[in-house]
């Protein structure tokens, strides 16, 4: 068995179609597509959860008018209704663990905290009545897939998972959602 040279023209022939081919796996069309057409990449994405953050009704903006969202929720109209009933004794705060995208859509995992800001007593609508104070923390995966025009017409997802159940849980003065929303 005769080798080539360590730098003779096999190896470095070897080395240029290699990453030729590297290349080929990281310039994929769809990608490219996505960034040229303004899709729903990482900074669309840090701006939907800011406003989800914020509590922010544009958020919707990001949906196309027949989304079917989480929980079997249809239509644009629908979810502003759903997070209209949440709004006011709950605030959400989303922190983005991992997110990737394309043309077509996006996957994220998310850590959730949500804290009832005002005594709820209609069970409708967290499943129970909470009290000011109480705090969830959830973990899950969300499936976002977009539409021709780059909005969300689904989003999908295994339930999330329930890192911590509601329960009483102090307000810090660093980071509390008051002096997040003040500064935003």
């Amino acid at each position: 068995m005769v080798l080539a040279k360590a730098d003779g023209p096999p190896r470095r022939a070897f080395l240029a179609t290699s990453f030729a081919g590297m290349a080929s796996l990281l310039l994929r069309p769809g990608r490219a597509i996505a960034q040229d057409c303004d899709r729903f990449d990482r900074a669309a994405y840090d701006r939907y959860v800011a406003l989800m953050n914020a509590g922010d009704p544009r958020v919707v903006d990001y949906y196309a008018d027949d989304i079917r969202f989480v929980m079997q929720i249809r239509g644009k109209a629908a979810v502003r209704a759903f997070y209209a009933r949440q709004r006011p004794f709950v605030t959400e705060s989303l922190d983005v663990l991992f997110f990737c995208s394309d043309s077509t859509g996006a996957a994220a995992e998310v850590r959730s905290r949500l804290r009832c800001i005002k005594d709820c007593d209609d069970t409708t609508i967290f499943g129970r009545a909470l009290k000011a104070g109480e705090v969830q923390r959830t973990h899950g995966y969300l499936l976002y897939e977009l539409n021709g025009a780059g909005l969300i017409k689904a989003i999908k997802g295994p339930p999330p998972e329930v890192l911590a159940p509601w329960r009483m849980e102090p307000i810090s003065s660093v980071g509390s959602e008051a002096g997040r929303a003040a500064s935003q």
